[in-house]
């Protein structure tokens, strides 16, 4: 009986070479423009103390991956980056403020996983922290805003709301906290099922609560914040945003505006960001309060949404590939590899001498853009045939102008 294959675990995934490049590539792009808004990069542990999280993340508590270490002490894998965040504030109380940082990291949460949802998957985050104001609110949306549009996915869609407007509308409806928690957790679905379904819900767990008059008293009362914010917004050459009073966010740390971004083109996958004010985080773990806000992009389910719809184009490792024609010239080829490296061109050398075949299709299965063809008769000429493997044109050219017209091939 042959041995069973190990699998990866239910929840989490490997990245093979062609995600992986991708993924890295995503990243650099995102990390560039965070920078461009003045965010300083930040790292945390990927463990924590679990009395650190407890009480941060309402019902979604059950989601933390927690345990005994061998010390015995309680710890748990970060949930967000958030938290940490605010423990590093409360660490380093004498940080610069207003403290700008971006985190890009793993985070891990027991949730059941599902398209585009994984255990373990990365966030990239940006957050304000010192700071009392809707614009420091605005620019992480601006932010998050400039990272997606260098990702050239297509139009995003900002749905933004404010926690204290919600709090204000059902305090004058009398709700008693422990339903204001659960009317918050029923028509943050209303994206997901529709209004249909989540008035029979409402119905069922005793709300006589219509959603029209709620839109309505939203609305009315946050004209004010509402005009602002747009105001903010436009001015950071955002377009596509709108109110949404029916957006809430689950976690119970968010005190202010609350933001999430959709792709326009695949809705269904929700949120591929969002993020909001949270004012009084940091204060239940230093005892003094400090004003924060900021965002964080779903990097895993961006990138599963990003597949699926082609906005993802095959990435490789290596752009140039010099193939094997004469074992005689291995010198050469290496020579070549070391010359083309050095002018910054990603390069592969094929190892053995084989069929030219069989060397092509290992090149297109690599996604290589130019191969370099070299043999006897190239070598007494000291020329060289670059073949571009996208456009199926080839040129012979001296050695000697090798990396300018690999570049121009390239670039």
């Amino acid at each position: 009986m042959s041995k069973d294959i190990p699998q990866v675990l239910k929840g989490f995934r490997d990245y093979l070479p062609q995600e992986a490049a991708a993924r890295k590539k995503i990243i650099s792009k995102i990390s560039e423009v965070f920078e461009r808004f003045g965010f300083a990069p930040l790292d945390t542990p990927a463990l924590e103390s679990f009395d650190l999280m407890k009480g941060s993340f309402g019902e979604e508590e059950k989601l933390i991956y927690k345990f005994d270490d061998l010390g015995g002490r309680k710890v748990a894998l970060r949930y967000d980056l958030t938290v940490p965040l605010a423990r590093v504030a409360a660490q380093y109380p004498n940080l610069p403020k207003p403290f700008k940082r971006y985190q890009i990291a793993n985070v891990w949460r027991a949730e059941n996983p599902q398209k585009g949802r994984f255990r373990e998957f990365m966030q990239a985050d940006a957050d304000i922290i010192g700071i009392d104001s809707i614009i420091a609110d605005a620019e992480v949306v601006a932010a998050i805003a400039s990272a997606l549009k260098s990702l050239e996915i297509g139009d995003v869609v900002v749905k933004f709301n404010n926690r204290k407007i919600i709090d204000e509308v059902l305090k004058e409806k009398k709700f008693a906290d422990k339903d204001v928690v659960n009317f918050l957790r029923l028509i943050d679905k209303f994206d997901k099922i529709g209004e249909k379904k989540v008035s029979e819900l409402l119905k069922e767990q005793g709300f006589d609560f219509k959603l029209a008059e709620y839109s309505d008293e939203m609305r009315k009362k946050g004209k004010k914040f509402i005009s602002e914010f747009e105001t903010y917004l436009g001015s950071f050459g955002i377009s596509n945003f709108e109110f949404d009073p029916f957006l809430a966010r689950g976690l119970d740390y968010y005190t202010g505006t609350i933001f999430e971004f959709v792709l326009k083109s695949k809705p269904e996958f929700g949120s591929i960001a969002g993020g909001g004010r949270y004012d009084n985080l940091i204060g239940k773990i230093s005892g003094k309060d400090m004003p924060a806000v900021g965002g964080s992009i779903g990097l895993d389910r961006l990138l599963a949404a990003l597949i699926e719809a082609n906005l993802v184009s095959p990435q490789t490792a290596a752009e140039v590939i010099i193939f094997n024609l004469d074992e005689k010239l291995t010198a050469d080829y290496l020579n070549i590899a070391t010359n083309l490296r050095n002018a910054g061109i990603d390069t592969e050398f094929y190892y053995e001498s084989a069929k030219l075949d069989k060397q092509f299709k290992y090149a297109e299965a690599r996604n290589m853009q130019v191969a370099v063809i070299f043999g006897a008769e190239e070598a007494k000429k000291r020329k060289v045939n670059l073949k571009n493997l996208q456009a199926k044109e080839q040129v012979t050219v001296d050695m000697d102008d090798l990396i300018t017209q690999v570049k121009s091939m390239l670039w």
